[in-house]
């Protein structure tokens, strides 16, 4: 009965999630949004809510309650093992440089705005919230330049990103704008007027669900059909095998707590990043397979992170 009571909490923090997530996509379905309103939601999701949603989580705590060396090292050397044996393994499919390239992204950037922090602040609280958009602070980067790397390494006949923009895009980047100013903030002690902190406020409501709209809204499910092997591989990849080696390394290895590990391993658990099928169309890498690996982990995801929660109450 105790299981089945978990089971239910869990499912009361992971089906509304998917809910909007599924409203977003009939909606403009059914041509209540047209296809350049998605862009929009994107851009308004990225752009200011979720910094926003980021400056006020780390801004509530000193920076000494959220900021822990033991969560960089998980993370960092996660990425580094899984993102080498994905690798290694992309041998054995026979596709081109390209599908490599895109198979390889697919398996390791993680929707962890948008569909990690929901369910973190719903299952975990204030607190966890702030250290985890610490986390993903510190692997935005290394998203970036990790797949800009990756697809020009398979697309060597393309042109190739210039170091300017590369650079120009990270520090301009709004999460990161918003997680530095708040981390001065953090530090520091600084305080906001009321009027500002009731505005933040206000903008960083609504991130939660502009951000899970735009997702179900971005759906299309043209390529699914064509590619059903190498999704289930990167679906596997991406939801199963990456949260058990972030849950290996902060378990056994370098031995976090276990609330720093349960954020850690719903970081890690989540679908495809958006970001990672725009990148692709940008650098002409294997966009339908993009595509489609955003369509299939988001739904396969609903069962999966659901699991990996269950799993963290238990353990």
């Amino acid at each position: 009965m105790n299981s089945l009571n978990m089971l239910l909490e869990v499912l009361q923090i992971t089906a509304p999630i998917f809910v909007v997530i599924a409203l977003g996509y009939f909606i403009r379905f059914k041509g209540i949004i047209k296809e350049d309103a998605v862009t929009v939601l994107n851009k308004l999701a990225y752009n200011i809510a979720l910094p926003t949603l980021f400056f006020l989580s780390i801004t509530r705590y000193r920076l000494g309650e959220i900021f822990s060396v033991g969560i960089i090292k998980v993370i960092y050397s996660t990425y580094a093992v899984f993102i080498l044996l994905v690798f290694l393994l992309s041998f054995t499919f026979k596709v081109n440089e390209k599908t490599r390239g895109a198979l390889v992204v697919a398996s390791f950037r993680c929707n962890m705005a948008f569909i990690a922090f929901p369910i973190i602040i719903s299952a975990y609280g204030g607190l966890a919230m702030a250290k985890a958009s610490l986390i993903v602070a510190f692997l935005v980067p290394a998203n970036i330049i990790l797949t800009i790397i990756i697809f020009k390494l398979s697309s060597r006949g393309s042109e190739g990103s210039r170091i300017k923009k590369l650079f120009t895009g990270l520090i301009t980047d709004p999460l990161i704008i918003a997680v530095v100013l708040a981390i001065l903030f953090s530090y520091f002690e600084l305080g906001l007027p009321a009027p500002v902190t009731g505005v933040l406020d206000i903008l960083s409501g609504m991130a939660v669900a502009i951000a899970l709209l735009s997702i179900g809204a971005s759906f299309k499910f043209m390529h699914l059909r064509n590619n059903i092997k190498l999704l289930s591989y990167i679906s596997f990849n991406k939801l199963i095998l990456l949260p058990v080696i972030a849950f290996i390394f902060s378990t056994y290895i370098f031995k976090v707590s276990s609330f720093d590990r349960n954020i850690i391993c719903i970081l890690f658990s989540t679908p495809l990043a958006v970001a990672a099928f725009i990148m692709a169309k940008e650098h002409k890498s294997d966009a339908n397979l993009l595509s489609s690996a955003l369509i299939m982990t988001t739904m396969v995801s609903a069962i999966t992170i659901s699991g990996w929660l269950l799993f963290l109450r238990l353990v």
